[in-house]
């Protein structure tokens, strides 16, 4: 027999409801019994969930660093630094997400990525999320306007032929190549998402006959409403509200987007096609000051009161934030439910890049990923791979 571990009377959120008073029986690294009370078993080692719910490990699918760094940065001294400290946010899962820059910037950072896929303490690396360079240019938001451009299959195809880590790519469906990249991503099962786009309702529409599946940080950097003389066409925002084929996230830190605007994606989308995010930055539980987006020679950014937004106070830049805040902005400030706002940060994102056979919902058989958090989404305990996190 393996290593067990007893997670001990705790309200267990499942996809559909919350069991109330239950206890989570893990083996090894998959969890083997979900079962009602207090229950005790020898041998075993044991944590107390009482007050205290038990929720799968969250899935963050966009995120550029924290605590001083990115994953631009391209040192697994820096990976880890981020991972640590998303890790104390209840993220047992994750994107690395890398930033407009040069081809060889991006490179350098899938190796770095590629040097740190072994376990290390904290969250698992999923993959990477490559956004952009292959941007709109009025809609690149802070990413650095030089690496703005067109893709280029000398330019794309060296960087999804670097790792088989690559899981999901953002980039404007309507600029010059954007066809034939998103073809190219759906051969190679990588998750094409359309973002920091001014795409039509029509160029989105033959985007996803072309195989693009989801859409990043809805109603950021992308079209709305397109007026042509007399004449009104949807953008991208309209486009991924209305298609079924394509799943989105938000930026829930309660900045980015009033709670209109985070309830009406949960009235179109549904709890099963909206997934929370960070989109968190190096400023990410550092102080207040001036931070570079993407690799230290990025673009500035000013992180003031715990809000990162560009130097000139035009637009965000980024986050602040860790993964349990989404749930309590999307609970707080969207009404959305508890099950269905942890079900966004955890089984949709799982879905969204195919790994939800594994992990994303706490059912026997599964990877035993979980969060222990309180009432007001303070985490308490974090659980990886059956395995509790300490000294984080």
């Amino acid at each position: 027999m393996g290593s067990r571990l007893l997670i001990k009377g705790g309200d267990v959120i499942t996809p559909k409801k919350i069991l109330r008073d239950h206890s989570i029986v893990i083996e090894n690294d998959k969890i083997v019994g979900i079962i009602p009370g207090k229950i005790t078993i020898d041998d075993c080692q044991s944590i107390s969930a009482d007050g205290l719910y038990i929720s799968p490990g969250f899935i963050d699918l966009h995120l550029h660093g924290g605590n001083g760094s990115d994953f631009m940065d391209a040192t697994v001294e820096d990976i880890q630094k981020i991972i640590r400290y998303h890790t104390q946010g209840g993220t047992t899962g994750l994107l690395a997400t890398t930033a407009s820059e040069s081809h060889q910037n991006i490179m350098n950072a899938i190796q770095a990525l590629d040097q740190a896929r072994r376990p290390m303490a904290g969250a698992k690396l999923l993959g990477i999320h490559i956004e952009g360079p292959y941007f709109n240019h009025s809609k690149r938001g802070c990413h650095l306007a030089s690496a703005i451009r067109n893709p280029q299959p000398e330019d794309y195809l060296p960087i999804l032929e670097a790792t088989d880590l690559i899981r999901l790519m953002t980039l404007a469906p309507e600029i010059d190549g954007g066809d034939q990249l998103i073809s190219e991503l759906s051969r190679r099962g990588i998750v094409a998402s359309c973002g920091h786009t001014n795409a039509s309702y029509r160029q989105i529409r033959k985007a996803c006959e072309l195989g693009l599946q989801h859409s990043t940080h809805l109603y950021c950097a992308m079209s709305g409403i397109i007026k042509n003389g007399p004449q009104r066409e949807g953008g991208v925002i309209e486009s991924t509200l209305l298609i079924d084929q394509l799943t989105t996230e938000v930026i829930a830190d309660g900045h980015h987007l009033p709670p209109e605007l985070l309830k009406l994606a949960v009235k179109c989308k549904g709890p099963d096609r909206l997934a929370v995010v960070t989109d968190a930055q190096r400023g990410a539980g550092m102080p207040d000051g001036i931070y570079a987006f993407g690799s230290k020679n990025g673009t500035k950014s000013v992180v003031k009161n715990g809000v990162a937004t560009t130097p000139d106070n035009t637009g965000y830049a980024s986050s602040t934030i860790q993964m349990n805040q989404t749930i309590r902005v999307m609970r707080d400030l969207a009404d959305v439910p508890l099950v269905e706002a942890t079900k966004m940060a955890s089984l949709v994102p799982a879905r969204i890049i195919g790994v939800d056979d594994q992990l994303g919902s706490l059912e026997v058989g599964k990877v035993a990923d979980l969060v222990l958090f309180d009432q007001t989404i303070d985490v308490h305990k974090v659980v990886i791979n059956g395995k509790l996190i300490e000294n984080i």
